[in-house]
C-alpha cells in the first residue's frame, strides 16, 4: 500500500457532520437568545451552555437509533468557546453607552473624554433611546465595524497561538490538562457507553443534583416567596461561604479567613495532585490572611482608606487587592512566566521545531490513532502577526499620537507571554489564569496623557490556551484539529449575528436600561459605578506601584527556581498564584474558601480513594465523576434560571 493509501487508511471520521452541524445551528439560534436574555435578567451566565446541546442530541440520537459518534460530540464542543466569548459580543457595545453617559461617569468627569469612535455622542445616545432599531443607525456604524473587526482579528490570532502552546505544554512538556482530560474522558463515555463509565458519570450526576438540590434550589425557592420577593434572581455563586472575618478581629486583626461548603470546588479537588492544591492554599492564604494581617499589624494602609475592624473578607480582599496584591501578582506572574522559559529554553525551541516538523511531514500523534498535519509553521506565524499587525494598525489610525512600537510590543509579544502563562496554568491546575491590568499598565507606563487611548482596542490575545486544551481533547478523541478549527469559526460567524441581530431585537421590545431586563437597572449601574472608577484610579497610576512589581519579580525569580532545581516542583509559582484569583467566575474574594476545599478535595482524593481504588481504576472514576457532578450540579442551576427566565417574562403576557 502506498503512502497515500496509509493516510487515507488512519485518516478519523468526520466529526461535522449534518447532525452535529444541525446541533450547532440550533445552540446559535436558540442557546445563544437564551443566554443574552439570562445575562439582561441576572448579570450572570447561563448555566451548561455546550453541555445543553451535547446531552440533548446524544440522547435524542439514541432515542431515533443513531447514536454520535465521539468526534460529533466533540465538535459540539466549539460551542462552548463561542459561548463563552462571543454570544453576548454585541451587547458590550449597547452597556458601554450606558457606562459611558451614566450619572457615575458624568460625576466622576469620565464622559468628556469618551470618543465618538467607541460609542454615538451623548446628544445622539439621548436620541437613540427612542429607536426601535438602535444597530440600524448611521452612528453606530464605525463602533459596530470596531467591534467587528475586533472579533475577527481576536479569533484569528488566538487560533494561531492555540498551535503554539498546544506545541509546548502538550507536545512537548506532556501537561495534564485536567479540565480538558476529564471532558475528553466524558465525550468518550457518551459516545462509547461503557457501562462502569456510564454508572460512574451518572453517579456523579446525581450527587451532583441533590447537592445542589439541598443547597441551592429549596432555598432559592422557599426564601423569596417568603419574604413576598418572587423569583427573582438565582442564587449567587459563593453565597454558601461563612465569614469568620469578624471573629478575628481581636485576635488577628486585619486576618480575613473564610470556609465554604460549596461542594463544586471540593470535587474539582479530585483532579489535582496536592503538589497543586497546597501552593494555591498557601497563596490563598499568605495573601488574605497573613498579608493583610501584617498590612494592618504595621500600619501599612494607605490614610485614605484605614482599616476598620468592621471590614468582612470581602472589603480587606478587595482593598489589599488594589493598594497591594495587584502589583505583587503583576510581577509573580512575570516571573512564572519569564523565567521557566528562560531556564529551560530548549522547550520552547523544541516546540517550534515539532511545529516545523509536524506541518510539513505526517506524523502519528501520541494519544490518538490517525494520521494529521499541521498547519506550517511559516503560515502560523504569518497568520498570526498578520492579524497582530493589523490591530496595531487598527489602533493606530484611531490614536496616531500613542507610541507605535509600544503597541507592537503588547500586542504581538505580550500576546505570546499572556497565553503561555494562561496554558501554563490550565496545565497544571484546573483553571487559566491572567494577569489583571496588564494593558493599564503598559498605557500608563507609556507616558502618554492623552485619555483617548483607554477605549482603543488594544488588545492582547490571550485564548490560545484555550484552542490548545481543545487540541488536547481532539488527540484524545480522534478529531482533526483543523476540522474543529473550521468548525469554530463557523460557529463563531453565525454567533456573532445571532448576538447582533437578538440584541437588536430584544432592544426593541425596551431600550436598555429597562425594568423588563432586571440587570440592567440593578447591575449595570454597579458597573458603571466599578468601571468610571477604575478609569480615575488607572489614569492616576493609581493601581501600580513600581517598587512592589519590580521586588516580587525577583522573589517570584528565586521561587521559581528554587522550585524546579531544588524542590522538582515547576509548577509551585503558578500554583500560587492560581490559589490567590480562584472562585466561582474567577472572583477574588473567593481565594481563601474556594482553594481550601480544593485542598480537601485532593487530600480525599490522593490519600483515601487513590490507594483504595488502585490508581487504575481511580483514574477511569475521577475524571467522569467530576464532570458527572459539574453537568447533574449544573442541571439544577439551569432549571432554577429557566425558572427565573419564566418569572421575570410573564411582563410579556397580556394579562
Amino acid at each position: 500500500m502506498n503512502d497515500e493509501g496509509k493516510n487515507e487508511e488512519f485518516k478519523p471520521p468526520r466529526g461535522l457532520t449534518w447532525r452535529s452541524a444541525f446541533a450547532l445551528i440550533f445552540a446559535v439560534i436558540l442557546i445563544e437568545p437564551v443566554m443574552i436574555y439570562f445575562n439582561l435578567i441576572t448579570n450572570l451566565a447561563l448555566p451548561l451552555q455546550a453541555w445543553i446541546i451535547i446531552i440533548l442530541w446524544v440522547e435524542l440520537s439514541r432515542v431515533l437509533g443513531s447514536p454520535l459518534t465521539k468526534q460529533e460530540i466533540f465538535i459540539l464542543l466549539a460551542f462552548q468557546l463561542t459561548a463563552t466569548t462571543y454570544a453576548l459580543w454585541f451587547l458590550s457595545p449597547l452597556k458601554n453607552m450606558y457606562m459611558a453617559y451614566s450619572h457615575e461617569a458624568q460625576f466622576l468627569g469620565i464622559t468628556p473624554y469618551v470618543p465618538s469612535w467607541w460609542v454615538p455622542r451623548l446628544e445622539v445616545a439621548s436620541r437613540l433611546m427612542a429607536e426601535k432599531w438602535v444597530y440600524f443607525r448611521p452612528e453606530w456604524i464605525i463602533p459596530i465595524l470596531l467591534v467587528s473587526i475586533t472579533a475577527g482579528l481576536t479569533l484569528i490570532a488566538n487560533i494561531a497561538m492555540g498551535y503554539f502552546c498546544y506545541g509546548l505544554y502538550v507536545n512537548v512538556q506532556e501537561l495534564e490538562f485536567p479540565a480538558a482530560t476529564a471532558q475528553a474522558q466524558t465525550v468518550l463515555t457518551l459516545a462509547e457507553r461503557k457501562p462502569n463509565e456510564i454508572t460512574i458519570l451518572m453517579m456523579g450526576a446525581l450527587v451532583g443534583i441533590v447537592y445542589n438540590v439541598a443547597v441551592y434550589l429549596v432555598p432559592f425557592l422557599i426564601g423569596p416567596f417568603i419574604t413576598a420577593g418572587g423569583l427573582v434572581t438565582p442564587p449567587i455563586p459563593g453565597s454558601t461561604i461563612f465569614d469568620l472575618t469578624p471573629f478575628l478581629v481581636t485576635i488577628l486583626p486585619g486576618a480575613a479567613f473564610a470556609f465554604s461548603l460549596d461542594a463544586l470546588p471540593l470535587v474539582i479537588g479530585f483532579l489535582l495532585p496536592l503538589s497543586i492544591t497546597i501552593p494555591q492554599f498557601i497563596g490563598a492564604f499568605g495573601f488574605y490572611f497573613v498579608g493583610t494581617h501584617l498590612i494592618t499589624r504595621f500600619d501599612l494602609w494607605p490614610v485614605e482608606s484605614k482599616w476598620s475592624s468592621s471590614w468582612p473578607m470581602v472589603t480587606l480582599v478587595d482593598r489589599s487587592q488594589l493598594y497591594f496584591y495587584i502589583s505583587i501578582t503583576i510581577g509573580l506572574s512575570l516571573a512564572a512566566t519569564i523565567i521557566p522559559l528562560a531556564l529551560r529554553p530548549k522547550a520552547v525551541i523544541q516546540a517550534f521545531s515539532l511545529l516545523r516538523r509536524t506541518s510539513s511531514n505526517s506524523y502519528a500523534s501520541k494519544d490518538s490513532s490517525f494520521i494529521e498535519k499541521n498547519p506550517p509553521l511559516l503560515r502560523l506565524l504569518a497568520i498570526f502577526f498578520g492579524a497582530s499587525f493589523a490591530n496595531v494598525l487598527f489602533v493606530y489610525l484611531l490614536v496616531p499620537a500613542f507610541p507605535i512600537w509600544i503597541l507592537i510590543l503588547f500586542t504581538v509579544g505580550y500576546s505570546f507571554f499572556i497565553s503561555f502563562l494562561r496554558a501554563f496554568t490550565a496545565g497544571v491546575t484546573y483553571s487559566s489564569f491572567n494577569i489583571p491590568y496588564q494593558r493599564e499598565l503598559i498605557i500608563y507606563s507609556s507616558g502618554y496623557k492623552q485619555r483617548d487611548i483607554w477605549f482603543a482596542p488594544m488588545n492582547v490575545f490571550t485564548d490560545g490556551a484555550d484552542i490548545a486544551q481543545f487540541f488536547k481533547i481532539a488527540d484524545i478523541t480522534n478529531v482533526s484539529k483543523t476540522e474543529f478549527v473550521k468548525t469554530y469559526i463557523i460557529v463563531v460567524a453565525m454567533g456573532l449575528v445571532s448576538s447582533f441581530l437578538f440584541v437588536t431585537f430584544l432592544w426593541n421590545i425596551s431600550p436598555m436600561p429597562s425594568g423588563a431586563y432586571p440587570a440592567t437597572i440593578v447591575s449595570w449601574p454597579v458597573d458603571a459605578m466599578n468601571w468610571a472608577r477604575t478609569q480615575l484610579w488607572v489614569w492616576t497610576g493609581y493601581l501600580f506601584r513600581f517598587d512592589l512589581i519590580a521586588y516580587s519579580f525577583i522573589i517570584g525569580a528565586v521561587v521559581a527556581a528554587v522550585s524546579d532545581f531544588v524542590l522538582h516542583m515547576p509548577a509551585f509559582l503558578i500554583s500560587f498564584l492560581s490559589g490567590t484569583m480562584l472562585g466561582p467566575t474567577g472572583i477574588t474574594q473567593y481565594g481563601i474558601p474556594w482553594s481550601m476545599m480544593m485542598l480537601v478535595g485532593s487530600v480525599i482524593a490522593n490519600r483515601i480513594l487513590a490507594p483504595r481504588l488502585g490508581m487504575e481504576i481511580f483514574g477511569v472514576f475521577r475524571g467522569r465523576f467530576v464532570i458527572g457532578f459539574t453537568l447533574g450540579y449544573g442541571f439544577v442551576s439551569m432549571l432554577t434560571a429557566t425558572l427565573v427566565l419564566i418569572s421575570r417574562s410573564m411582563w410579556l403576557l397580556p394579562f
